[in-house]
């Protein structure tokens, strides 16, 4: 492309839809876990931008390009709103908003990006400028490397999400326990004493020795008192 205004913008529009690509194939292992449809989509979608940016890159592009490109990175912005505020309309969590990661913050900027670069092209029509080739450079540079940035960001934030939810699946669903879960497990069970041998002396107790014979004595039982008959008997 010439050193112009439209093949500026085209650059750098490709760029952006390649680095939203590159962000939904980081991310759409996580969804095709949760739900496979929803993995199909970013498969989908993060094909798409891939192949768009490339098409744009290489050749001049024509109203249906850029008009393809608008209408699909629209639905996805759309989409991606949706899900962030009132739910998803299908699925397994159909209806519980999503949180809001920075995977999703730099894929948004990036397809927002498209979408304005896409329909200023289109607007342009056949029509350019001439820009100086410093300039040209410089702004490619510039716009690359926060292109860049933000694919970074996002795929290290798709990634670790990713790896919180398989942690997550292992156990179980359940995070694995912390230090803090063991050290109140350990206060809320407190360890028993052991008791004492009944009749053994304590110290005996503790040492575990057995304790001496006890003597126990017998004491004989007291004579049984004299039956009276019911007569009196005098010996005087």
């Amino acid at each position: 492309m010439a050193t112009t205004d439209s093949g500026l913008a085209a650059r750098v529009t490709a760029i952006a839809s390649i680095g939203a690509a590159v962000i939904h194939f980081a991310v759409m292992p996580d969804h095709w876990r949760d739900w496979v449809p929803s993995g199909v989509f970013f498969a989908g979608i993060a094909v798409f931008q891939l192949a768009w940016g490339l098409a744009v890159l290489t050749r001049r592009p024509g109203a249906v390009l850029l008009a393809t490109g608008i209408l699909a990175n629209l639905g996805s912005v759309a989409l991606w709103a949706l899900s962030r505020t009132a739910g998803a309309p299908f699925g397994p969590h159909a209806g519980e908003p999503e949180l809001v990661q920075a995977a999703g913050i730099c894929s948004l900027m990036l397809q927002g990006y498209v979408v304005m670069g896409a329909a200023w092209l289109w607007s342009r029509g056949r029509r350019s400028g001439a820009i100086p080739v410093f300039g040209y450079g410089l702004v490619l540079l510039g716009a690359t490397s926060v292109i860049a940035a933000a694919a970074a960001v996002g795929v290290a934030s798709g990634l670790q999400h990713q790896h919180h939810s398989g942690t997550e699946a292992a156990h179980g669903g359940h995070a694995p326990a912390t230090a803090e879960d063991h050290a109140q497990h350990d206060h809320s069970t407190p360890a028993v004493p052991p008791q004492p041998v009944p009749g053994a002396p304590a110290q005996l107790a503790d040492t575990g020795k057995r304790p001496p014979p006890r003597v126990v004595v017998v004491e004989p039982a007291a004579p049984a008192p004299a039956e009276s008959d019911g007569h009196d008997h005098d010996h005087g």
